[in-house]
């Protein structure tokens, strides 16, 4: 039904709704499952399709976990991780940055990025993977460019005055 390359997509998609890798997993073999029950025939079909479910559920659980919020304790986080010192600091300020602006996206927001930035979707195909009017997609990416680019000024000034301190 779905290829490799097209799974690691759609994992990907779920990873940019979630921004968690346990739940995108989980989120993609919950529309799997939906999928194999009614797939349709056609390829592109089928990834559209298991997309819209991964979405939908992936909506219900955001709206089911803020009526009801939890808290993970999760034992894996405090992991010790093994990694090239030469290259660590590079990392954490690459990391520090993707994580405060995808902290700084709400989940709808991090999809439109994940669709424009990561699988270079026009607005046209967004609009049409979304449901949502050309124009209206047009407006957020507008908007999110410059809600990253406002972060990422203000992460500047604020670096250089405890510099200049």
């Amino acid at each position: 039904m779905l290829d490799q390359s097209t799974l690691q997509r759609l994992f990907r998609y779920g990873f940019s709704l979630t921004h968690d890798e346990d739940a995108a997993y989980d989120l993609l073999q919950d529309a799997l499952e939906v999928s194999l029950r009614k797939a349709p025939v056609n390829a592109a079909a089928a990834m559209s399709y298991v997309q819209s479910i991964m979405r939908n559920r992936f909506i219900d659980q955001y709206r089911r976990d803020h009526r009801h919020p939890t808290v993970s304790f999760d034992a894996n986080n405090n992991q010790p991780v093994n990694i090239d010192p030469r290259v660590l600091e590079d990392l954490v300020i690459a990391e520090v940055d993707a994580e405060s602006i995808m902290a700084l996206l709400e989940p709808m927001e991090r999809e439109l990025l994940f669709f424009w930035a990561v699988e270079g979707y026009t607005a046209q195909e967004i609009a049409m993977r979304t449901d949502c009017p050309r124009g209206t997609i047009l407006s957020r990416i507008h908007r999110l460019r410059q809600k990253i680019i406002r972060h990422q000024e203000s992460t500047e000034t604020g670096m250089e005055k405890g510099a200049a301190t």
